[in-house]
């Protein structure tokens, strides 16, 4: 039988699932605005850039988004300028 103690570990586990997605969301808005703007390099490199913030969202503050953005898409190998909260380019670094 599942105890208290199990109840309270999977609601845990639950709430930073939500807390993890809810950053990516928020990560992810700047990002497809500009990818829709301007296009992307590839879907490779979206899709290197995506898995990296999910990865960097984990254990993180909603707070964070700007920063864990930033973080994923050095290291998909590009830089990034930001404008106030929107993403003003991307490029690939060499």
């Amino acid at each position: 039988m599942i105890g208290p103690a199990e109840f309270e570990d999977m609601r845990l586990d639950l709430l930073a699932m939500d807390e993890r997605a809810r950053l990516y969301d928020a990560a992810l808005v700047p990002l497809n605005r500009h990818w829709k703007e301007r296009g992307a390099a590839s879907v490779g490199s979206v899709n290197r850039i995506c898995e990296s913030v999910y990865a960097r969202a984990e254990d993180r503050p909603l707070a964070d988004w700007k920063a864990v953005v930033t973080e994923a898409v050095e290291l998909a190998g590009f830089g990034i300028v930001w404008n106030g909260d929107a993403v003003a380019s991307l490029e690939a670094r060499r």
